[in-house]
Formats: structure tokens, C-alpha cells, sequence
């Protein structure tokens, strides 16, 4: 067995008293026990702590019983983290107290009522006055403990559970919901291409800005959306939408006043101007998210794809020959179909209609939720009519699995009203109906009355891999219209086709070890339309040892146009290795119901020792006289946004792109760039640490005042935030590597940091009588209120070890000697010398004088 000093022990004595040394802290009792010839006799043994001082033998000795018994530490506030039942429920700053040889939290009522404690079925926490304080939780709830790590910083709390309120799993209390910090924040996202027509040898310049701009202040949320389209002959700018929002938390709802959607559960979601208050299931534990369609298709060339909801486009890319799939659109309402425009190098342009709609949503018995809508409806088109209305909907939870439904729409010439059923059946999934009665009046005073019938069913079945995500089916009676429509009519739009019948179906199929099958379709049909729209999507995905590819089907069919559309994909990817171990080759064929066939050959990865930066080299072929077709380009992931750049060269153009993506952020300590933002993120702010890595993200870190953008964090839940200490500078170093936060929705919030950044100094400390004692507890003297100042605990010879030290400062000393307190000061100042680093540990003798 290792035998063990009183050298190490100095050597632990050494090092400051802040959370990165609590175990060396935590180490120094034990040791001191150990080194007790009577170690392993009975609990009052006694150890001298003068026998630590061989060097000094007459060197006075700090009061070090704290430290006598295993598990002893010097009271004091720590920053802990606070555990409840084995669940961390975030960091705190808890006083501890000395009670028979053991650190105790100083805690009170409220404390533990926010721990989820249920206080007042306990008589005793009434006997206390506000904010009077306990140490011993056992005297107050039966069968309760503490216990404190000082090694680990962790309080840990033993509860029983009938003294606990009944909570849901993954319960937050509201009143622990941060509603951040006043910031405003600009969320941007462009791109751009350079266009030479090959033919006629004219260029053309295109660009889009998408911008999602925020202001906070307390708890409101104030949100705008634009883009702006610009070429050499115009400048088109778009307000999408302005609203102003906050978290109503006694209803577990959302207020929005300004421009937003109404829900798309009952009735389809229309755009409106006015005000909406309606339940927010994000708030409740264990929710469901919200989701976007993935869009799938096929480019013949170099093309720009483009995303419209409701008349406005929401988003813009250009993608290569082959097989595209869009995945990253940002959510703007429950249901809607997004309309699709591929337009290919040579000019010509394809359309087609991604569904959009929310699956059935089955409550829990007792459980309701609602919307109530009123404003003004705004179709996106000028020509169409714009009514007030006013919309509500209700879902409750009924018993045997039942969810009962319904809702109206309201406005001078339109009434509907609408009923459902919704069941759940287990492992057989989930099945809604509902009938919508419609009464519509046209300008000139015609009157239309009918119903429409929808039933949807959404079902995994795990022992065979089969998962319905959507199957719906509606059928409407000839003197139907919903909102959209009815208002539409007799305006100058023209005809209006209501629809008669829309099948929506969406099944993946798991093949175990050969793959998966993939099926989405949709139809639609219209009363005053011979034609129908139809869109099918068929797809096999395999996996071998890294490589996959996979095979599509895919089918349009579009009212109005004489031809439909098919076409046919293959692609493949094969990993590589060695230097280009983060990189792939892709192969991809697509070809037409025309005879066209495109072929694409891909080289794409991470450039070598720069994982952040991305390159993509493709080189292609087309027949039917389109030639060849090539491209390169660079992406940037940064962590204060994304940038890219690329060519493209084909038979009919010359294309030269480029794009980029990021936030800014201005908050109560400045300004800070980062990456696009979520609904909710964080500003950390670790003053003086810069390029500090942030684990939560991807190449986010610090910027040169020490502060980075978190660009999302999931809202109404705990989030924990966290520093990679293996990246700081040899000269910082932080009080606590994470920080919990709970942001409320839309929320702002600071991850405040303690660092410590300067000298690494070994002080020398003396007075009138020799060295300072050991044990004595040394700090320096912080300016600033806010925030725990560097400290340690003094040595052998009166030595201390501290970081972070200022050139000039003032460091104070203090300890107790037969029960007698004394303290004193130093004033000091470090040595000029530009050729010393601050990693250099500097030595400081002097003379510390009595307060």
C-alpha cells in the first residue's frame, strides 16, 4: 500500500478552494484521519495539527477541527448541485453550516416547495416565519435526509414520495420557467447565384434574404418574418408576418396578437390577422413536438427549388442533378399544403404539392385543450375577400380512450360547425371522424349549404416495422367550401374548384437487415374540374457495412397541365478511408417519363484537419443534347454562422452561388454572433474566456469577450449547458463547467459564468509572529460585488496557491486560534515582465498586516 505523507497533504493544502478542487478539498480530512496513529479506533480520536508543521514546529496551526472527522469541510455558500430523489434539478448556491462535525444545507419552505415538496401537509413548516431557515429537513418530514459530496459539489436530497406533489414525469414547475433576458435578435439566412446563359451569352443576377427578427421584454415576445427577392429589374420585399406573443402560464396557453394561423386541427389553418389564445402542449410534460413535411424530388439540372405556404415562399435553395430531399423547414402552422416550383437551368419550371397536415391527436381522460381565434382573414392574394371571423375549437379526454372534439367558424356571410370522435384502440392505433357543416353567402346574395366527412388513422406497429404516419380520407358534398374557399368566391380569382374528395396516405415498412420501403401518396379531386391532382412517392433504402443507397418513384400529376410527370432514382454512397476517412463517393441516376437520363458523380466530406469546413465535387452527364455538367463547392459551419460558395457549369449556363446563414444577438452585455437561432436559445456568458468550446452544439464556442450564442434549447424543460474546460487557456478557469436553465417559450436566457482569469501566483504569507498558520483561509479582495474571488487555503510555511490573480489587488487572510478569530491583509503587486506568460507561476513574499 502506498504510504502517504504529510508532504501530499501540503501538496493538496496547496491548491484554492473552488469547485474544480473540491476533491483535492475533500481528500485533506481523510488524510489528516489516516495519518492519526489512532486512525482505526474510535470515532474521538484525535489528531495534532501541529504535526503538520515539521518545518515550523513553533509555526501557529489554523483551527482545523472541521477537518478532524472524515467528511468534514469548512462551512461556507457553495455552488452545488441540488438532487432530489436521483433527479438533478439544476445548480444552486447553498449555505452550509457545522452541525456535530458535518456540513449541513440552510435551507427553508420555499425551497422545498420548489423542489416539489409538498410543504403544507407538514404542520411543522407552518410553525416557521417567512424566511426563517432549517438544517435538519428529518425534524420536519419523516424519513428525510441530506446528505453533501463535498467531492462531487452535489446536495443530495431523500424524500419520500407521499411527502412529494403528485407530478406528471418530466414535470418543471412553471414558476421555475426563465423569462430570460430584454435582447433582440436578427436571424438571417440568404443565398444567391451569378446566372451566364450559354446561348445567348446574357447574365442574370438573382438573390434571397429570409430574416426572423425578435425583441424580448420580460415575458412578450415580439416576432417579425421578411424576405426580400432582388434582380437587376426589381426588389421585391415581403412582410410574411408581425405578431406579438407570450406564455400564458395558469392555462398552459400561448396569447398571440398580430399575424399568425389558426390551428389545423379541426378546420384547415388559414393566416389571419387578430388575436389567438390557445393551448400550448409544449408545456406539458412528455409533448409532443411540432413537425414539417420532408419534400422529395427530382431535378433534371442545376435548379432552384422554391417553398411557398399561403402565397408567400418560405424557402429557397439550389440543388443539383438527381434526387432531392428537404428536410429543414422551419414549422409555420399545424396543416397547410406547401407549394413546391423546381426551376431548371434551362428555364423550364415544375410544380407540384407537398400535404401538410397534422396527424389525429387522441387526449388522456379529464384532459382538454383549446384555440379561440378572432381577426381578420388574409388569403396572401389581393383579389380575394378579406372577412373578420372568429374561430374556436375544443378537444377533451373522455373515459375508455375516447377524445371528443369539435369547433365553429364564425363570420357575417360564412357559419360552419364541426363534431368528431377520435378513439384510441391500443395497439391497434388511433382513428378519428368529424362531420363539418358549412352555410356560405356569396356578394350577390346566393346561398350554399353542405358538409364534408374526414376520417384519419396514425398507427406504429412495431412486431412487423409498419408505421402510419398519416391516413386520411375526406369526402365533401357539392355545396361545401371551407373558409378559403367561400371567401374566394365571385371574386376576381375566377372559378373556385371546391374540392370533393382528398386521399392522403403516408406508410414506411421495415425489411430488417435488407432495408426499409417507403410509400407516400395524395390525391385530390374538385367538383368543377374534370382533372385531379395527384402525387405519388415510392422509395427502397438499404444499409451495408457504411454503404447505402436506395431507389425512388416518383409520380405528379397536376390539374390544368397536359402532360403528368414520373421519374425514377438510384443513388449509392460508399464511405472512404484513411486521410479521407470523413469523406464519401455518390453515385446518383435519374431519368423521366420523356426519355431524359442524367447521370451524377460525386466526390463530398470534411476537408482533412478542418472538420467544420466541407467540400462537395460533382461531375455529371445528361442526354437529349444537355451535355455534361459539373460543380464544386465550400460550406463553412462557423460557430458565428455558416457560409457558402459554389459553381455550377452545364450545357446551358454558367452558375456561380453562394449563401449564408447565421444570427445576431443583442443583449444586456453587448452584442454576440452566432448560428441560427431556434424559438428559445441562450447567450453564455464566461467574461474574459475566449474560444472556450460550448459542448451543446456544433462548433460553438466562445467569441473574444467570452460569449457565444447556444442556438437552441428545448423550452419548458432543463437544459443543461456545458463548457469544455479542455479548451480553455492555461490562464482561466471557471467556478462550475455547467449550467442548468429552463427558458420559457421564446426566451433569452444568460448562462452565467464564474471565471477567473490572470496570474497563477504562489503567495508567501507572514506577519509579526513568522508564517500565517496553516488552514487559514486566503481571498482576494474583488472589485466587482458580483461572483466568488479566488481563494485557497494557506500551507506549510504560510504558502498559498491562487489563479486568476490582478497585477495589484489586496488578499486577505483569516483563521482562528483558540477560539479567537484574526485576519489580515496583504497589498500587493506582481512584477512587470513582458517575457514572463500568465501560465508562469509567479512567487509573492509578503508581509500581511493585522486589520
Amino acid at each position: 500500500m502506498k504510504r502517504i505523507t504529510t508532504a501530499r497533504v501540503r501538496e493538496y493544502a496547496l491548491l484554492p478552494v473552488t469547485a474544480g478542487r473540491a476533491v483535492a478539498l475533500a481528500t485533506v480530512p481523510t488524510m489528516m484521519f489516516c495519518l492519526s496513529p489512532l486512525g482505526r479506533a474510535m470515532a474521538d480520536d484525535y489528531f495534532d495539527p501541529a504535526a503538520l508543521e515539521f518545518a515550523d514546529p513553533q509555526q501557529q496551526t489554523s483551527d482545523l477541527h472541521y477537518f478532524a472527522k472524515p467528511g468534514g469541510q469548512q462551512p461556507g455558500t457553495y455552488p452545488v448541485t441540488v438532487v432530489v430523489n436521483d433527479q438533478e434539478l439544476g445548480q444552486a448556491d447553498i449555505t452550509f453550516v457545522d452541525d456535530g462535525g458535518q456540513l449541513r444545507p440552510v435551507l427553508t419552505p420555499g425551497q422545498l416547495a420548489e423542489y416539489g415538496v409538498n410543504v403544507s401537509a407538514f404542520p411543522a413548516f407552518q410553525a416557521l416565519h417567512e424566511g426563517e431557515t432549517f438544517t435538519r429537513i428529518e425534524k420536519f418530514i419523516p424519513d428525510a435526509s441530506s446528505r453533501f459530496s463535498f467531492a462531487n459539489q452535489r446536495l443530495t436530497l431523500s424524500i419520500p414520495q407521499a411527502a412529494m406533489n403528485v407530478q406528471s414525469r418530466g414535470y418543471v414547475d412553471p414558476s421555475r420557467w426563465d423569462d430570460g433576458v430584454p435582447a433582440a435578435f436578427v436571424d438571417y439566412y440568404f443565398s444567391g447565384a451569378q446566372i451566364k446563359n450559354a446561348d445567348e451569352g446574357e447574365s442574370s443576377r438573382s438573390n434571397y434574404l429570409n430574416l426572423r427578427s425578435g425583441l424580448n421584454l420580460g415575458a412578450w415576445r415580439l416576432r417579425n418574418i421578411s424576405s426580400m427577392q432582388y434582380d437587376q429589374q426589381r426588389r421585391h420585399w415581403d412582410t410574411q408576418s408581425t405578431w406579438l406573443q407570450r406564455d400564458v402560464r395558469s392555462l398552459k396557453s400561448l396569447l398571440r396578437i398580430g399575424d399568425t394561423y389558426t390551428t389545423g386541427d379541426v378546420f384547415d389553418s388559414i393566416q389571419f390577422r387578430g388575436v389567438q389564445l390557445m393551448s400550448d402542449d409544449e408545456m406539458l410534460p412528455d409533448s409532443q413536438r411540432g413537425f414539417a413535411p420532408t419534400i422529395r424530388g427530382v431535378a433534371h439540372s442545376n435548379a432552384k427549388v422554391t417553398v411557398s405556404q399561403h402565397g408567400y415562399v418560405i424557402y429557397e435553395t439550389f440543388v443539383s442533378p438527381g434526387a432531392f430531399a428537404i428536410s429543414d423547414l422551419y414549422p409555420t402552422s399545424q396543416s397547410g399544403d406547401l407549394e413546391v416550383k423546381v426551376t431548371e437551368s434551362n428555364g423550364v419550371v415544375r410544380t407540384f404539392t407537398q400535404p401538410y397536415s397534422a396527424v389525429p391527436y387522441m387526449l388522456r381522460e379529464g384532459r382538454g385543450k383549446f384555440s379561440l381565434s378572432a381577426g381578420r382573414y388574409h388569403s396572401g392574394g389581393e383579389s380575394v375577400r378579406s372577412p373578420e371571423f372568429l374561430q374556436g375549437t375544443l378537444f377533451y379526454g373522455l373515459t375508455a380512450g375516447f377524445t371528443l372534439y369539435g369547433g365553429t367558424q364564425l363570420a357575417r356571410d360564412y357559419q360552419a360547425w364541426a363534431l368528431g370522435l377520435g378513439r384510441g384502440f391500443g395497439e391497434f392505433g388511433s382513428l378519428g371522424g368529424d362531420v363539418t357543416q358549412a352555410v356560405t353567402r356569396t356578394p350577390s346574395g346566393k346561398r350554399y349549404t353542405g358538409h364534408s366527412l374526414r376520417a384519419q388513422y396514425q398507427k406504429n406497429f412495431v412486431s412487423s416495422g409498419t408505421a402510419f404516419s398519416l391516413a386520411s380520407y375526406r369526402y365533401s358534398s357539392s355545396g361545401y367550401y371551407d373558409f378559403a374557399e367561400a371567401s374566394a368566391l365571385e371574386s376576381a380569382q375566377g372559378q373556385v374548384d371546391n374540392r370533393r374528395r382528398r386521399e392522403e396516405l403516408s406508410v414506411s415498412q421495415s425489411l430488417g437487415g435488407l432495408g426499409s420501403l417507403a410509400v407516400s401518396a395524395w390525391s385530390q379531386e374538385y367538383w368543377h374540374r374534370q382533372s385531379r391532382d395527384e402525387t405519388v412517392h415510392l422509395g427502397f433504402y438499404s444499409a451495408w457495412k457504411g454503404i447505402s443507397w436506395g431507389v425512388g418513384y416518383y409520380y405528379t400529376r397536376t390539374s390544368g397541365q397536359q402532360k403528368n410527370d414520373r421519374s425514377w432514382s438510384f443513388n449509392i454512397n460508399i464511405p472512404l478511408g484513411g486521410p479521407l476517412s470523413d469523406s464519401a463517393v455518390s453515385y446518383n441516376t435519374t431519368s423521366d417519363s420523356n426519355g431524359y437520363t442524367s447521370q451524377q458523380m460525386s466526390l463530398y466530406g470534411a476537408v482533412p484537419t478542418r472538420p467544420n469546413l466541407f467540400y462537395s465535387v460533382q461531375q455529371g452527364y445528361g442526354n437529349q443534347g444537355r451535355g455534361s455538367n459539373s460543380s464544386a463547392s465550400l460550406d463553412y459551419h462557423g460557430g458565428f454562422g455558416n457560409a457558402q460558395i459554389g459553381y455550377r457549369h452545364d450545357a446551358a449556363s454558367n452558375q456561380l452561388t453562394w449563401g449564408g446563414a447565421g444570427s445576431v444577438v443583442a443583449h444586456p452585455h453587448g452584442v454576440t454572433f452566432g448560428q441560427t437561432v431556434g424559438e428559445s436559445f441562450a447567450i453564455v456568458r464566461a467574461p474574459g474566456a475566449a474560444g472556450v468550446a460550448v459542448q451543446n452544439g456544433n462548433n460553438v464556442h466562445t467569441d473574444w469577450r467570452g460569449y457565444a450564442v447556444v442556438p437552441s434549447l428545448t423550452a419548458y424543460r432543463k437544459n443543461v449547458i456545458t463548457l469544455d474546460t479542455e479548451s480553455m487557456a492555461d490562464d482561466t478557469d471557471v467556478d462550475q463547467q455547467g449550467q442548468t436553465v429552463i427558458p420559457g417559450g421564446g426566451a433569452v436566457v444568460m448562462a452565467n459564468y464564474q471565471t477567473h482569469i490572470g496570474n497563477r501566483v504562489l503567495f508567501t504569507l507572514r506577519n509579526a509572529q513568522g508564517p500565517l498558520p496553516f488552514g487559514a483561509s486566503a481571498r482576494l479582495v474583488k472589485e466587482e460585488e458580483s461572483g466568488n474571488p479566488p481563494g485557497g487555503m494557506v500551507a506549510d510555511g504560510g504558502q498559498v496557491y491562487l489563479s486568476g490573480v490582478p497585477q495589484e489587488g489586496t488578499l486577505t487572510v483569516s483563521w482562528i486560534v483558540n477560539n479567537q478569530s484574526q485576519s489580515c491583509t496583504l497589498h500587493f503587486h506582481l512584477p512587470d515582465n513582458p517575457q514572463q506568460s500568465l501560465n508562469t507561476v509567479k512567487t509573492v513574499t509578503g508581509l500581511c498586516q493585522t486589520r
